[in-house]
């Protein structure tokens, strides 16, 4: 799932494409949404999905009084009945685009309309020039569901041939990409795409334009309406200081409540102290202060030395993924005109750089996190000199949420959630190291077999 790094590049790619049409025209780009109902997912028998809501606010269509005419595959899957209707019929008047983030949520107002967006699996955001997107939403086909009446009903656009790579894998006659919204500028176009369909749209509308001071923390919309749909808490990049008392109030509650639940699970709970984190985040952060993943959250509130560490790490760690240097690193605009080209340069960065546990079969530990270590008795016991250390990460598979740490000391007895047994143990003689080093794969950048390329491709990169 996108957290709050891969967020903050996609807001990165958006902006440069409105700093870019600013320079170009002088004036600050303005765009229309649009919506495809056609694409959306609908759940299943066993478990729903609603891809869709609409929060009309003190909007009227007679801020908008013209209509326009509306895909017959939109009208079938959006009929009258669904609240929202307008925003299929109505023909918008263009308003000014801005972007905002906050947690696991990206929103683009567009004049009387926000766009609201939690990508959950796979969502992601594109910029790519208007000429290629009337190509591309022109013609849809029925998708690849199993069954062909749902197929019918959850279509795709075709990708045209100029977007397929030299050298990527051609085992089909047709490809699909699935856009489920765009906002349209004159010349360039947001798309939100998501291969599983899984993504959800929530839209907010006002009677009057949006503006970019709609969008700071602590304006009107942002503290009502704006991301009232999805929960979350404080963000930690761009609400600091109410992350911080978020924190010190759920550290009382655990108190109060005596409450044990391992640290990382509680940092991934959609309202905890977590906001923007996922399994990636959540996993690094504690590495970074030498904080085992199952520490119950009793034994970190009633340390002040842990509680502290925690406090003061989590905020310089959160705003790494909105620092210059990061979004330069990682969300740079790839040297090609297709818009779904895969950024080599970024990816290669991200994952020598901003990915330091997750997935990985190793890691650089730097000697003062490693004496950190040390000084609590873990992960092991003896003299310590060099500058850094290479040291094997841990897997414990989860059935929700998968650890990752370089501990190898056993959990105490009284850690009644904690997991004891590694799934993966990775270089525990020097013989399997020398096998490894033959054949390139010890490498500090090195992933865990179970990484797949395409997870953050696609997304931030």
């Amino acid at each position: 799932m996108p957290e709050a790094q891969v967020l903050n590049a996609f807001a990165r790619r958006i902006w440069r494409t409105l700093e870019r049409a600013y320079s170009e025209t002088g004036y600050w780009p303005e765009g229309v949404l649009r919506l495809f109902p056609r694409t959306w997912a609908e759940g299943t028998a066993v478990k729903a999905h609603k891809t869709f809501s609409v929060d009309v606010g003190d909007y009227c269509k007679s801020l908008e009084p013209s209509t326009i005419s509306i895909n017959e595959h939109d009208e079938k899957r959006f009929p009258d009945s669904m609240p929202g209707r307008y925003l299929l019929s109505q023909k918008f008047t263009p308003g000014p685009v801005h972007v905002a983030v906050r947690g696991k949520c990206l929103a683009i107002t567009v004049g009387h309309h926000a766009l609201v967006c939690h990508f959950n699996l796979e969502g992601n955001v594109r910029p790519m020039k208007r000429l290629d997107f009337e190509k591309l939403v022109a013609t849809c086909v029925p998708g690849n569901n199993k069954n062909p009446a749902k197929a019918e009903r959850l279509r795709s656009f075709v990708s045209p041939p100029k977007f397929l790579e030299p050298g990527a894998r051609k085992k089909k006659t047709i490809y699909k990409i699935n856009i489920l919204a765009a906002v349209v500028m004159d010349d360039d176009v947001i798309i939100v795409t998501d291969f599983s369909r899984m993504s959800q749209l929530h839209v907010v509308s006002s009677f009057s334009v949006l503006q970019e001071s709609d969008l700071c923390p602590g304006s009107a919309l942002w503290k009502t309406r704006l991301w009232s749909r999805f929960l979350g808490g404080p963000d930690w990049i761009v609400e600091t200081d109410a992350a911080l008392c978020a924190l010190d109030t759920w550290c009382m509650d655990v108190i109060r409540r005596r409450v044990t639940k391992p640290i990382l699970d509680v940092l991934l709970e959609v309202d905890g102290p977590g906001a923007g984190m996922g399994q990636h985040l959540a996993n690094d952060l504690l590495f970074g202060i030498a904080l085992h993943p199952d520490t119950p959250s009793l034994t970190i509130c009633l340390s002040d030395e842990l509680y502290s560490e925690l406090r003061t790490h989590i905020p310089a760690f959160m705003a790494t993924f909105a620092s210059p240097l990061y979004l330069q690193r990682c969300a740079g605009d790839p040297n090609s005109d297709n818009p779904f080209v895969f950024h080599e340069v970024s990816n290669t960065n991200f994952l020598r750089t901003y990915v330091l546990v997750y997935r990985k079969l190793e890691v650089r530990v730097p000697a003062i996190l490693y004496n950190l270590y040390q000084s609590r008795g873990t992960p092991y016991h003896r003299s310590w000199t060099p500058t850094t250390q290479i040291v094997a990460v841990q897997l414990f598979e989860d059935s929700q949420n998968n650890r990752y740490h370089i501990i190898r000391a056993k959990p105490p007895a009284d850690w009644a959630d904690a997991h004891t047994e590694p799934n993966s143990m990775m270089f525990q003689t020097q013989a399997l190291q020398q096998h490894l080093a033959q054949h390139h794969f010890l490498n500090p950048c090195k992933t865990n077999s179970m990484w797949h390329k395409s997870e953050y491709n696609g997304q931030a990169m």
